[in-house]
């Protein structure tokens, strides 16, 4: 289990602790001679926070500790949902099957320099674009098993609502024959299949195994296979209302596994209406296309390590992380309704457990065409319970093909990976403070509408390439500014620079800019509450680029951000907070000053109840005396004179915990305790504080 935690940074109140935030981190490994390293991009601008590699992973990455489809992230906690992810392509040359892959232990892809890695705004508000290949002088797969296919990887993603719970990927896939030592291979591949695995676990909040108590199912179309009346897990099933960001537990006489396309005039344009059919919602009639979702996903079950009910594991792993095609060539499986006018479906859906990860490729081909005996041959594989499994550590597999790929030709697929409140919304408890959640249906259905939003001769009927229309016309919020801060005799004081004011809105063509916003949260960078907003200050004609909180309290930590908000209401990322190399959380603790009298000191919490958190990941049985003089002595009693523990201070800081043990290392009872502080002059102060337990 991965636990990725904050990197903690305590000042004296209010020391220096000036850092600005790093940019792009990236994790290197297994470099060699005549490639590019293998290396992880993070990708940490939304709410759900992923790594893609050059390697063909697409997230997670074990073996790196990684954020894998951590959600939400930029948590003390790393809330990871993916644990690895493996990108397959298969091929059938002659009478044998080759699968070029990257899984658990195995990495047979290689990086490429051609084109070289980006990072950035571009089609996204973050795009990082990457490329890799089975070349025949690729040494991570074997000699006469190259299949001489390349793949370019663009992964977008956005900073906000409600596109930011998701991250798309635009697959580019050419073959070039002289690059292939395949004996007998063609001009062409044939029978080549496209597959993304999901290696979920769900999730990394869960402090006990994350992963033996997940379960896989998928979310569409199943060619009649789900049919079967012994199936707990049938297909279709109506049993609700689904809105773009809620539901409601009613039927509307639309399969819950499809997609209603339409009925938001601003994002769902269709393109022909002919093929439109009626759909009434609340008396109101639309003309709809719907088609289905095409979605493989896993969550979490009961765990069988640990007695009585946990589904959700308290809150914490209440969400599902799923995958679809959103975007494929035609493939036999598509549902074409006319010439030209198609619904994308996948291939296959497959499923197996940590224990049956396939070891051959020709076992890989078999998942990747949905005929492998280990899903009994079902194309799109049933749920664990109706093949008489249990609940356990599983992958999926979602694929596209088979295609015919000629050498010097491309291929083009839009693959997205997701989170959301389970799988059709809901209440999160636990890291939002009760707020509504947008589920994994409504995050994908939201990715579909962001990958045809501008499009002009195209929908999800008439679908196009990301090349071939306009696509991911998504308005973009400004960028956010770089930040730095730290502690000052004055309080926290924040600067940040003037980024956003001359940044052009991509979309927009102008500077859409209008004011900036100030968030502190505690603890954790979750939850941010707004403390400070600034406009164009007309006296000056300019924006303020300072700010210092007076209003932060010792004994605790604080993360702050600075957003800025363009003229639509669009506000950037709150992401700019202090960050470590690796892109992990860096916390500014607030401790006391160096009291300049007696009379300064304080104990904190006062009263103190059975506990406190004092950083983002500690909680401990302690009270703190702050504004200490630096050297002194600190005598405590109870009400009746007893002395129960003896302190010397002397570390030259202002602050000094006590574990709450007595002098004979016994846990003190609840009550009203007094305490001494002597100074070297002799000089006291004599004070009270309770603890309650």
């Amino acid at each position: 289990m991965k636990l990725l935690k904050p990197i903690v940074i305590s000042t004296l109140f209010w020391g220096i602790a000036f850092a600005k935030a790093p940019v792009g981190n990236v994790a290197t490994h297994n470099s060699l001679p005549g490639r590019p390293n293998k290396t992880d991009y993070p990708i940490t601008i939304g709410e759900v926070w992923n790594y893609i590699g050059n390697y063909g992973n697409f997230g997670g990455e074990f073996n790196q500790g990684n954020f894998g489809y951590t959600w939400p992230g930029g948590g003390a906690v790393n809330n990871y949902y993916l644990w690895g992810s493996y990108y397959w392509v298969g091929a059938k040359v002659g009478d044998e099957y080759y699968v070029t892959h990257h899984d658990y232990v195995n990495y047979e892809w290689g990086p490429s320099e051609d084109p070289p890695v980006q990072k950035g705004p571009g089609k996204s508000a973050y795009d990082v674009l990457v490329a890799f290949d089975d070349f025949k002088d690729n040494p991570y797969n074997g000699s006469g098993r190259h299949l001489g296919v390349k793949t370019i990887v663009r992964a977008l993603a956005w900073p906000h609502e409600p596109f930011n719970d998701f991250i798309a990927h635009e697959i580019y896939v050419t073959y070039q024959k002289d690059q292939s030592d395949i004996p007998g291979v063609g001009d062409k591949l044939d029978s080549l299949f496209i597959g993304i695995v999901f290696d979920a676990d769900v999730c990394g909040g869960d402090q006990t195994d994350p992963h033996i108590d997940d379960l896989v199912s998928f979310d569409g179309w199943t060619n009649g296979e789900w049919d079967n009346p012994n199936f707990k897990f049938r297909s279709p099933i109506d049993t609700l209302t689904l809105l773009p960001d809620s539901s409601y537990p009613e039927p509307d006489g639309v399969a819950d596994e499809y997609v209603i396309w339409g009925d938001e005039s601003e994002w769902e344009k269709i393109t022909d209406s002919s093929l439109a059919v009626p759909y009434t919602r609340n008396d109101t009639t639309y003309l709809v296309y719907i088609f289905p979702r095409g979605m493989s996903y896993i969550y979490d079950s009961d765990n069988p390590a640990v007695p009585g009910d946990d589904i959700g594991e308290g809150g914490m792993c209440a969400g599902y992380i799923g995958g679809a095609f959103i975007y494929a060539p035609p493939e036999p499986t598509d549902s074409v309704i006319a010439p030209g006018v198609r619904a994308v479906r996948p291939h296959s859906h497959q499923w197996w457990n940590w224990e049956s990860d396939p070891a051959t490729d020709d076992e890989m081909y078999a998942y990747m065409k949905g005929e492998h005996p280990g899903t009994h041959l079902y194309q799109y594989a049933p749920h664990p319970f109706d093949l008489g499994a249990a609940e356990f550590d599983y992958r999926f597999l979602v694929v596209v093909g088979p295609f015919s790929l000629n050498s010097g030709d491309t291929l083009k697929m839009v693959y997205v990976g997701a989170v959301g409140q389970g799988l059709s919304g809901g209440v999160d408890d636990y890291w939002r403070g009760g707020t509504y959640v947008m589920g994994l249906r409504q995050v994908m259905d939201w990715a579909l509408k962001a990958y045809y939003a501008g499009s002009q001769h195209s929908d999800p009927l008439h679908p196009s390439a990301p090349d071939e229309d306009e696509h991911w016309k998504v308005p973009v919020p400004p960028l956010s500014p770089a930040l730095r801060y730290g502690g000052t005799p004055k309080g926290v004081e924040l600067v940040w620079d003037d980024l956003p004011e001359k940044t052009p809105d991509p979309i927009k063509g102008r500077i859409d800019f209008v004011k900036y916003r100030v968030y502190r949260a505690v603890y954790t960078p979750q939850n941010w509450k707004l403390i400070a907003e600034f406009g164009l200050d007309p006296t000056t004609g300019s924006y303020p680029h300072t700010y210092i909180d007076t209003t932060a309290s010792a004994g605790f930590s604080y993360y702050y951000v600075v957003t800025a908000v363009d003229e639509d209401g669009l506000e950037s990322a709150k992401s700019n907070y202090k960050k470590d190399a690796a892109g992990n959380p860096v916390a500014l603790v607030v401790t006391s000053r160096t009291g300049k009298s007696l009379d300064d000191v304080v104990v904190v919490p006062n009263p103190y109840y059975g506990s406190a958190p004092w950083t983002a990941t500690e909680i401990g049985d302690k009270v703190e005396f702050q504004n200490l003089p630096p050297s002194c002595v600190i005598s405590i009693y109870t009400l009746s004179g007893d002395l129960v523990r003896t302190i010397v201070h002397n570390n030259g800081t202002g602050s000094e915990a006590w574990d709450l043990l007595t002098k004979n290392e016994q846990k003190v009872v609840s009550g009203v305790y007094i305490y001494k502080v002597t100074d070297p002059d002799g000089n006291y102060k004599i004070g009270k504080f309770m603890i309650l337990k």
